[in-house]
């Protein structure tokens, strides 16, 4: 009699896809994100007079849309080097430029990070995504002009026969859903959950700014794509607890990441710009009587910042000129 036990073989596609290294497949998807959103506000990277660049030092200015794609091309062979030659080229080319200041970059130079082998790279890639999701929430929650009518209006560009009741606390909705995601992700039995929510929210928001939906702010689109699978590559996988987290990771990270986590709250006292605290679509941020064309010009928004508004007015007055800025902050 023939005792031996027969293994079922495993399907070939199996096979393949347990081989595969899924971080390193993400970091890819992060890279192209990045190239594309570049890609598609290539005028804001180049050395330009109209509108005025707005710098924060004195630096030499060059033009950056180029040397950002070569550093991002060295990401996909070296890692460490591309992520690290990235960032001190986003960096600089913000500095030359604050008009660059847009939280999609910021955003993904951060994730990217978060896509090295590496445990303190990896934390922080993983507060940014907590810190994103929360204080998006939060911040909608704190604006009411959010909740009265741009969320509404972009749920209705999703369910334009959705029920009144739910048109009307669509806002809180939005809301509720962002802030979710942050809280899900900080516990480990959860973080799947929050991954499944992270991809709905953000392959929905990427529908309602596409030509499906608004056809609107274009930028955005390849980063909510990103953020949409970042939940599966960064939080699901994730075991430790945050206590472990510090355990394992050097001070200065844990520091690090405690900035990233509270640092957004600095933004309803005038120390942290309006993007750096995840504020948006929340709608109560800075608004002037005049900014330049910069959704037309560089398929972004100028960042709304007193500083910025009043640096570009500087520069470019004439007789007679008036700048008016509205704040709904106390101070």
């Amino acid at each position: 009699m023939n005792l031996s036990t027969t293994i079922p073989r495993q399907h070939p596609l199996s096979s393949l896809l347990a081989t595969v290294n899924w971080m390193v497949v993400f970091r890819w998807l992060v890279v192209g994100c990045l190239g594309a959103t570049i890609w598609v506000t290539w005028s804001l990277w180049q050395v330009r007079e109209s509108p005025p660049m707005l710098p924060a030092l004195p630096l030499p200015r060059v033009d950056m849309g180029v040397i950002l794609l070569i550093a991002l091309a060295v990401v996909l062979v070296k890692p460490l080097i591309g992520t690290t030659l990235f960032s001190l080229t986003l960096l600089y080319a913000i500095l030359i430029d604050q008009t660059r200041l847009q939280p999609e970059f910021v955003s993904l130079a951060l994730v990217l990070w978060g896509t090295l082998p590496y445990t303190n790279a990896r934390f922080v890639g993983r507060a940014h995504l907590i810190s994103l999701w929360l204080w998006a929430g939060i911040n909608k929650f704190l604006s009411p002009d959010f909740l009265r009518s741009t969320g509404p209006s972009l749920f209705n560009t999703l369910m334009p026969n959705a029920p009144d009741w739910l048109r009307a606390n669509s806002g809180y909705l939005i809301a509720g859903a962002e802030l979710s995601i942050g809280l899900l992700a900080i516990f480990p039995k959860t973080r799947k959950l929050a991954a499944l929510l992270a991809f709905g929210v953000h392959m929905t928001i990427f529908l309602i700014l596409s030509p499906f939906g608004r056809d609107w702010n274009i930028a955005v689109w390849p980063w909510n794509i990103a953020l949409a699978f970042a939940g599966f590559a960064l939080i699901a996988p994730w075991r430790e607890s945050l206590w472990r987290m510090v355990r394992l990771c050097r001070p200065l990270t844990c520091l690090l990441a405690v900035f990233i986590l509270i640092s957004p709250v600095g933004f309803y006292f005038g120390m942290i710009d309006a993007y750096l605290a995840h504020n948006l679509y929340s709608s109560n941020v800075p608004t002037a009587s005049r900014t330049p064309p910069t959704w037309r010009l560089f398929n972004v928004p100028f960042p709304p910042e007193h500083r910025l508004l009043e640096q570009h007015f500087r520069l470019t007055r004439s007789r007679g000129d008036a700048l008016t800025l509205r704040d709904e902050r106390w101070w």
